[in-house]
């Protein structure tokens, strides 16, 4: 049995009528994708850069249908570029841990029962009239309750 070739001397010449159209349509597109990768791979360089990466992540999120979705990815490894650059250019204020931890909770309305998970509530409350110390535990655990760095924590009172 012999095979037919999908490519015919027509076939050519209808891709080569239509190739102009075809390569403006690639090109229009391939420029904006070079510039979402680039914001994926590339490290955020200042402050204005900074702010636009967070509105692409905004608006990527808004296009995510669920957490593996292709903009949910793009977003998430914008974010990385994000923090990286947080981490190296932003300075967390030396704030006393007990103040900290009085703040948030101020600020959330969280009562001291709602970190039951964390400590128990006698405990919180010598943490908070600076009669005990956090832990590594409870530092990691108030940390990720109220979604802050672990260093917003750390220090001594």
């Amino acid at each position: 049995m012999r095979k037919t070739s999908l490519v015919t001397y027509e076939g050519i010449d209808g891709l080569i009528e239509i190739l102009p159209q075809m390569m403006q349509s690639i090109s229009e597109q391939l420029g904006p994708l070079a510039l979402l990768f680039s914001a994926c791979i590339e490290p955020v360089e200042n402050d204005e850069d900074l702010n636009a990466r967070m509105a692409l992540i905004d608006e990527l999120y808004s296009y995510a249908e669920n957490t593996e979705h292709a903009a949910a990815k793009f977003a998430d490894l914008i974010t990385d570029r994000v923090y990286e650059y947080e981490a190296k250019n932003r300075q967390v204020p030396n704030v006393i841990p007990r103040e900290a931890l009085s703040y948030f909770m101020r600020e959330k309305g969280v009562r001291q029962i709602d970190l039951r998970d964390i400590a128990s509530q006698s405990v919180i409350s010598e943490i908070l009239h600076g009669k005990r110390s956090m832990n590594i535990g409870q530092v990691k655990g108030f940390a990720q309750f109220f979604n802050v760095p672990v260093e917003t924590f750390m220090g001594s009172d």
